[in-house]
Order: C-alpha cells, then sequence, then structure tokens
C-alpha cells in the first residue's frame, strides 16, 4: 500500500492510491465531492464560495494531495473542476461524473449519453473522463429501464472517452440489483454506522458493499457524515471515517468541503485511523 508523506504504514492517509476495483483506475482514497447541498445546477460551492472561490478550493486540495474530483451535471460543477485543474497534468487526477438521466438540469439538456458526454468533456476541459455515472437510482429494475443509457456508456467506453461506467445508488433494492449486474464498474453508496440519509440499515449495506468489492466493482461511499447531519460532532465523524475504511465498505470516501481547513481535518482524522488487519482495503 502506498501512504502519503509523512503517514505512518500502520495507519490511512488520505492520499493513499487505492485502485477502483477492476477499472485500473488508481487514485486517492479521499475524493472531493463538490455536490454540496447540490441539484439543478446550483450548489453550496458557488452560493458561498463564487465560482473562482470554488476553483481555488479545488486547485488547494489537489495541492495537499487530493487526486479524485466528483462532479455532476446536476452539481453544475464542471467548470469549477475544469478551471482548479488548468495546466495540471491530466493523468494526475481522476474525475467521475453523473449523467442526469432523471432531471436536476435544464430541460434542452436532457438528452441522450452521447451528446451528454460530448458537452461533459467541453465543460471539464477534457480528452476523456474517468468515470460517468448514472445518477441517483432507487429502482430494483434500473438494468430493464436503464438499458440504452448503459449500452451508450458501453460504447463510449469502448471508444475512449470514458475509463469507467456505474451508478449513484438511493436505495437498497437498486443496489442490491447492481451487486447481480456485471455491467457496473463503479458505484456510488451511502454508508455510514449510523444509517444517516441512507434510508437503508448500514448492517444490510455492508454485506452487499463486500460482495460487490470482491467480484471487482469499485465503491465510492458518499454520505460518510450524513450529508452533514454530524459534521459537528467529532466523535461521530471519527467512528464513521473509520466504518468506512475498515469495515470493507469503500475503496474511496467522497466527503464535501467548502473550506481547505476541512481539508485538512478529514485528512488528519484518516490518519489517526489504524489498519485493520482484515479490512478489505
Amino acid at each position: 500500500m502506498l501512504v502519503g508523506a509523512g503517514q505512518s504504514a500502520s495507519a490511512h492517509s488520505a492520499f493513499e492510491k487505492v485502485t477502483l476495483g477492476k477499472t485500473g483506475i488508481t487514485t486517492t482514497r479521499l475524493c472531493f465531492g463538490t455536490g454540496v447541498s447540490a441539484w439543478n445546477r446550483t450548489s453550496a460551492l458557488l452560493r458561498k464560495l463564487g465560482p473562482d472561490g470554488a476553483a481555488k478550493l479545488i486547485r488547494a486540495a489537489y495541492d495537499r494531495g487530493v487526486r479524485f474530483f466528483d462532479a455532476a451535471d446536476a452539481y453544475g460543477t464542471h467548470s469549477f473542476v475544469r478551471n482548479a485543474l488548468k495546466g495540471v497534468p491530466r493523468d494526475s487526477y481522476a474525475i467521475c461524473t453523473k449523467f442526469a438521466w432523471n432531471g436536476g438540469v435544464p430541460k434542452d439538456d436532457l438528452t441522450d449519453v452521447a451528446t451528454a458526454i460530448e458537452r461533459y468533456l467541453k465543460e471539464l476541459g477534457t480528452d476523456y473522463i474517468d468515470i460517468v455515472q448514472l445518477h441517483c437510482l432507487t429502482d430494483a429494475e434500473w438494468p430493464q429501464k436503464l438499458s440504452k443509457h448503459m449500452a451508450d456508456l458501453d460504447a463510449a467506453k469502448r471508444a475512449g472517452k470514458i475509463r469507467a461506467h456505474g451508478c449513484s445508488f438511493h436505495s437498497f433494492a437498486a443496489l442490491e440489483t447492481a451487486a447481480k449486474t456485471p455491467w457496473l464498474d463503479v458505484a456510488h453508496v451511502r454508508i455510514n454506522p449510523f444509517g444517516r440519509k441512507m434510508s437503508m440499515h448500514p448492517e444490510k449495506v455492508l454485506p452487499v458493499l463486500k460482495k460487490m468489492r470482491a467480484q471487482g466493482q469499485g465503491i465510492i461511499g458518499m454520505k460518510i457524515l450524513g450529508e452533514g447531519t454530524f459534521s459537528k460532532e467529532p466523535a461521530k465523524i471519527d467512528a464513521s471515517i473509520a466504518y468506512a475504511l475498515n469495515s470493507g465498505a469503500a475503496d474511496v470516501i467522497n466527503i464535501g468541503f467548502l473550506s481547505i481547513e476541512e481539508v485538512d481535518d478529514i485528512a488528519r482524522r484518516i490518519a489517526s485511523v489504524p489498519l485493520a488487519t482484515a479490512c478489505g482495503a
């Protein structure tokens, strides 16, 4: 395991390199989530920091060592990521974004996958996107209902426009289906030990995530801080980070930030979590 500078090999690091399942995508344990209270092309990043401030924060996180950045069409944060990482070697970081198949963007932008990906490439200022996911799935029958989108993402992957595809899940039923769907490369999954903003008990979710990881599907943990519901409770923050890292729940943890002090705080907390002897990470 590669660990960040100055970190003990007996502890985790926000900047240690991990590989997402069988995708070949290697990036940092910590992902900078740009979807802070975000939908309909607005976000807390924009409201509180403005476009320039958001880009400066993302760049500051990169300079600290974060190499994974999560965006979405519905968040309206593609331009922030592009401006933040302008001039940085493209192979030094990974980007995940999400296709707004079910809303959250202007009606004219509810297009097919191929058209959307061409727009995403321009908005992100890149020749390829590491991961594109179908956003916010709740229906257990999503492979049947979204088969056209899935086929189009396959085509984009074959064309080299994306490296991997997957979904973000917001129900247990949809997640259970994911574990039976080889098409899925990478999943965004809600996970914290308190069940906050999960609508499902974490102990039901954990065996599914372990199964998915064992069969080569990459897992990005989200709602680690319960969508901010316990972001002012240090003991719960520490417990949730330790759970995500050492339970086998996730390869990467995705946390939203509004200041570089928050990035530094989470990095310190990750570094305080000792490696479990059988963490599956």
